[in-house]
């Protein structure tokens, strides 16, 4: 019998994908990231939870910096970090 397939959630696939990007070790994951926070904010939007909303506006804001060289770091993160926790359950 085959093991089940498990998939991340879009939440967690974003997260991920953002850190890499914010951690500036595979900076080609930022457009999709974009795209991903992109999709992610309108969900909210739709859903009214806009205090996730607000969050995910500034991780978009963060990896726009990082594509820019721009980055904010430790800041970024912790930005990411905020966008994850107070968008559980999205």
């Amino acid at each position: 019998m085959a093991a089940p397939v498990v998939r991340a959630s879009p939440l967690a696939a974003f997260q991920a994908r953002a850190r890499r990007c914010l951690e500036g070790h595979q900076p080609q994951l930022c457009e999709q990231a974009l795209v991903e926070a992109e999709a992610l904010q309108q969900q909210a939007s739709a859903s009214s939870a806009y205090p996730c909303q607000t969050l995910l506006l500034g991780v978009q804001a963060d990896l726009v910096m990082q594509q820019l060289r721009a980055g904010r770091g430790a800041e970024a993160i912790a930005d990411l970090q905020a966008a994850t926790c107070g968008c559980a359950g999205l």
